[in-house]
């Protein structure tokens, strides 16, 4: 097992980007394993599901097919996949901060005056009635008391597009936002079902997506490596080793099929570079007690 994983490092270099850090440093249809039953989720009292009631020591374990394959090329073949896959469920947001006010004090109309922008990730995980729906962070598209206007870009696009704002959570530091589909072939949709209410693995291979630094659908990998508390967060986090930096904030985290593990967030710029992403039961709860799923 560890001279494969060798191997599946030295090819992983070769086709990945490699960047350091993280957005807030505490301060601020690909191959799957099988079809979850969804009658296997937890069901919702009232429209609502707390996290509390969530006990991640009880989730069920997972095996993936994937797991079993023997033959390097083809395993590298499935990771290109995976890698390719999420890179077209990736989307660039842009927000722009601005306030109306006059430019003079005999001025009889406001003017728009940008007072801040940011930049962040998000990924695709529905489409419906001619709209793509993405999930982000909270503070990627936060308008802090100020008018705010969001733009996203998805993989093959030349040219910006609004998007709306469709819920939030700040304690969740989550969101969602909608943008038309128009006549886009390339954009695809991330699966947040397969690996919801199922353990994350000591060491799994994970790979994080997003836009760090102004370099887009940038891929990199790591290991999952456990459950941590930290500060700024009443539920457990991610803690994983994929590397990633300013402008990832948003992107998601998933295993080696492509599947959702977690939306990253936060990060520790240390020599251990530690990286975190909220769980996707998190995320799930959140979807849910917003409306956005049934």
């Amino acid at each position: 097992m560890k001279l494969k994983r060798k191997f599946i490092l030295l090819i992983l270099i070769l086709f990945t980007t490699f960047l350091v850090g993280c957005d807030e440093f505490f301060s601020f249809n690909t191959t799957t394993a099988h079809q979850m039953n969804l009658t296997t989720l937890p069901t919702a009292i009232d429209g609502t599901i707390t996290f509390e009631e969530i006990d991640y020591t009880s989730f069920s374990d997972y095996v993936s097919p994937t797991y079993s394959i023997d033959d390097i090329n083809e395993y590298n073949d499935h990771l290109e996949e995976t890698r390719d896959h999420i890179r077209h469920c990736n989307i660039q947001i842009q927000t722009t901060l601005f306030e109306m006010r006059y430019p003079h004090p005999l001025a009889q109309e406001q003017q728009e005056y940008i007072v801040g922008n940011s930049s962040g990730s998000g990924f695709v995980f529905l489409e419906e009635d001619g709209y793509f729906y993405a999930i982000t962070n909270f503070h990627v598209i936060d308008p802090q008391a100020y008018n705010s206007r969001y733009e996203i870009m998805t993989y093959a696009d030349e040219e910006p597009q609004e998007a709306t704002v469709v819920a939030y959570d700040e304690d969740y530091d989550l969101a969602v936002i909608k943008f038309e589909t128009l006549e886009r072939t390339d954009v695809e949709i991330l699966n947040i079902y397969e690996r919801l209410y199922t353990k994350f693995i000591h060491e799994e291979l994970v790979f994080a997506i997003g836009n760090p630094l102004g370099v887009t659908n940038n891929v990199s990998f790591g290991e999952f490596k456990s459950m941590q508390d930290i500060d700024n967060t009443e539920f457990k986090v991610i803690y994983h080793d994929a590397l990633i930096e300013e402008g990832s904030s948003g992107g998601a985290l998933v295993d080696v099929d492509g599947n959702l593990l977690g939306v990253n967030a936060w990060g520790l710029d240390t020599p251990d570079e530690y990286s975190f992403a909220i769980p996707n039961y998190i995320v799930y709860v959140f979807l849910i007690n917003n409306g956005v799923l049934d």
